[in-house]
């Protein structure tokens, strides 16, 4: 019994000394009462204020997202990356209308190769910046230097140094390039039309008619062989001599496939007549014409349309060196 009084007299002792360091906040019963009622009061000095906001700032005066139109797609929506800010390069076809005796300035890739697309059969470059480097496959020259100093080259068909290409190249920090080298067509006539050294050993790596026959073949099939190049006829061309009853021809639009012995030209004929009427080949014959055909159709129905085929010898005269003008033209 007296250890008990003891401890509790010890316990009493402790709470007087705790509660006389201690001092905690009184709040009236008035005040917490007028706060849960929502009456603005004043809090005492000792609690802190808490402000409070109100759920409104959630939805007043936000933007909110741009509606999707009708049919339309979350993935169709266009992102920030898509816009028409990023930078983009055109890859669309460089072609360059050189003129011999003129020289073309043109802006190339800076470290990189470039492609250079020419009309001669056997092209050949001449340069003089020993840090460029130029390399020639076929009729393609292609060309790389890693320095910003323009250089320039003159190109020419092999053999031939009476006409030439000029170009001045600048190198940029910029793609790799692709150009078309184009030539006038009295240009090209004049030169004799490059004929390719393959369009010859094609020509002659078989018999004479079986080489017009697959020559025929091939261009009925959509196929150019080996060797030959296609163009648009010129207006300086004479179109074939073709002249059949009933029948139109149309060489307007024709296309001429060069090789180097032969040349043949693609035009369009059309049935006028109110009847069926069979196209007869030798109504194209001339002097020069070394085979005709037509197809898919020889039997043409009233209005149908084929395409017929002339094949010239020699059709371009080739020749080297330059040619003389004579003294009784223009008199």
């Amino acid at each position: 019994i007296r250890s008990v009084a003891f401890l509790v007299t010890a316990l009493t002792v402790f709470a007087n000394h705790a509660s006389a360091e201690l001092q905690l906040p009184v709040v009236p019963v008035s005040e917490l009462a007028g706060s849960e009622s929502g009456n603005e009061s004043k809090p005492s000095s000792g609690m802190p204020h808490i402000p409070v906001v109100s759920g409104k700032v959630l939805h007043d005066g936000v933007p909110s997202a741009k509606p999707l139109a009708v049919g339309q797609k979350v993935t169709d929506v266009e992102s920030i990356e898509d816009g028409s800010s990023s930078p983009g390069y055109t890859t669309s076809r460089n072609v360059i209308n050189a003129v011999p005796g003129e020289n073309q300035l043109i802006n190339v890739s800076r470290g990189h190769p470039n492609r250079i697309v020419t009309p001669f059969a056997e092209p050949k470059v001449l340069k003089l910046d020993k840090d460029a480097i130029v390399t020639v496959k076929e009729n393609v020259v292609y060309f790389a230097s890693d320095r910003g100093t323009p250089v320039t080259l003159y190109i020419r068909e092999a053999g031939q140094e009476d006409m030439a290409v000029s170009l001045t190249l600048i190198p940029q920090k910029i793609p790799p390039r692709e150009l078309f080298i184009k030539l006038p067509d009295s240009v090209y006539l004049a030169g004799g039309g490059f004929g390719s050294k393959k369009a010859e050993d094609w020509e002659t790596s078989q018999p004479y008619e079986k080489t017009l026959t697959n020559l025929l073949r091939g261009i009925a099939l959509g196929e150019v062989p080996q060797g030959y190049a296609v163009r648009k006829r010129s207006s300086a061309e004479a179109p074939p001599l073709c002249n059949q009853r009933g029948l139109r021809f149309d060489f307007s639009e024709a296309q001429v496939i060069d090789g180097q012995k032969f040349k043949a030209i693609v035009g369009v004929v059309t049935n006028i007549a109110d009847q069926p009427v069979e196209f007869v080949e030798t109504n194209c014959a001339s002097r020069e014409v070394a085979a005709v055909a037509a197809f898919p159709h020889v039997y043409l129905e009233s209005g149908q349309r084929s395409e017929v085929y002339v094949v010239q010898k020699d059709g371009i005269q080739r020749h080297r060196g330059k040619k003389r003008k004579s003294l009784l033209e223009g008199r």
